[in-house]
């Protein structure tokens, strides 16, 4: 509780005083109500606990802050738009204690394009942080952190229009300058301009890889263990934007999703969406250890080594339920040491697997269920999350 106290202090102190007063006033309110009725002390100190550890909290005064401070001025925390947060609680199935907490996920790139007939070369440099964190550490589920700082080399071949006509041209330009005067882009008028779009926007295939040279900083959430790792990775992708195609037809994760807009009568068919098809990534990298007495335990020594780690993504559409988009993503990763030690390999720490998947609402709200560990966890948990997600744009 002293963490989400402290937590609460910080970004009281971030946010303009009226709004901080406001809550503020608002919490007080509460208490002074429950004293009237009648509460006792044991029920009125539960009942706050209970607002505060509630992620709809730190999500409105978050949302509050970045709303203010971007009106007052935008150049100043341009780069907030790049980062995406979501406040959450989650509970191991092993531990009673449901944990209050937040995962964000940064991302910033500056990028250049050639483009060409058919293809297009983009080269970027760009900065990430992502990792979780608990008000109560002690009970962090996914206690891992990442920064690193890469270089991007990515070709993408295709996914151009296929029809070389001027006609078609017009066309498309005279649909996109219709949408252009539409403020609901859910009105019937709209979905129907959509509608037109992508009957005759007939794209080829597209297909894509990337190398990204990278440095990062991997550690735990109080820094007590941390690892430098030099690598790089190759990105692999391809998407086909005809639902149509035999590509299409190839993305056979997308088929319960299918089957389910089917049902639901979000398609007017079964459509198997091939832009959603998964990604790979695939990271070769020089893990140096700079604090973690774990290793230092079982090795006498913390020794760098070399390791693989494999990704992939899924992320398709559901459903529309009134004013809401439901999407489902969908992530797995997988972390192995080569040639590790036998006491490394006899405590079950030469590999990682973790898998998460969530639905989530246009609107941010998402519940999640994730299972395996990530490096320095001491071991697999199920987890599950629900909460709320922010990003500013």
């Amino acid at each position: 509780m002293k963490n989400s106290l402290a937590t609460i202090a910080v970004l009281l102190i971030l946010i303009p005083s009226a709004f901080s007063q406001h809550r503020g006033n608002q919490l007080n309110d509460v208490v002074k109500a429950l004293r009237a009725s009648g509460q006792s002390e044991e029920g009125i100190k539960n009942t706050v606990n209970g607002i505060i550890n509630n992620p709809n909290l730190y999500n409105a005064l978050w949302k509050n802050f970045i709303d203010q401070t971007y009106r007052v001025d935008s150049v100043k925390w341009e780069l907030l738009k790049d980062f995406n947060l979501q406040f959450k609680t989650f509970q191991t199935t092993d531990n009673v204690v449901t944990s209050l907490g937040f995962t964000y996920d940064f991302n910033y790139d500056y990028a250049k394009y050639t483009e060409h007939e058919k293809n297009r070369i983009s080269k970027s440099f760009g900065l990430s942080a992502k990792g979780n964190v608990a008000f109560k550490k002690q009970v962090n589920p996914i206690d891992f952190l990442e920064t690193k700082a890469h270089y991007d080399y990515s070709h993408f071949i295709g996914g151009v229009v296929t029809q070389q006509d001027t006609a078609i041209y017009t066309e498309l330009n005279n649909i996109r300058f219709k949408l252009a005067g539409i403020k609901d882009m859910q009105s019937k008028e709209a979905l129907g301009l959509w509608e037109q779009l992508g009957k005759k926007l007939v794209m080829s295939n597209q297909y894509y890889y990337s190398f990204s040279p990278k440095f990062a900083l991997e550690s735990n959430q109080d820094f007590s263990k941390k690892q430098f790792t030099p690598g790089i990775s190759i990105d692999l992708g391809a998407k086909a934007w005809n639902t149509k195609n035999t590509l299409s037809y190839l993305n056979i994760v997308d088929y319960p999703f299918a089957l389910l807009r089917y049902i639901t009568g979000t398609d007017k068919e079964f459509t198997v969406y091939g832009s959603t098809l998964p990604t790979v990534q695939l990271t070769f990298d020089y893990v140096i250890p700079s604090s973690d007495t774990t290793r230092n335990n079982l090795t006498g020594k913390l020794k760098p080594y070399p390791r693989i780690k494999f990704e992939t993504g899924f992320r398709t559409f559901i459903t529309r339920i009134t004013s809401e988009n439901i999407f489902f993503n969908a992530n797995y990763r997988y972390y192995r040491e080569l040639n590790a030690p036998e006491a490394i390999k006899r405590a079950n720490l030469s590999t990682d697997s973790y898998f998460v998947m969530a639905l989530q609402s246009t609107s941010g709200f998402f519940v999640s269920y994730a299972n395996g560990k990530l490096p320095f966890d001491a071991k697999s948990d199920e987890i599950y999350s629900i909460g709320f997600n922010y990003k500013f744009n």
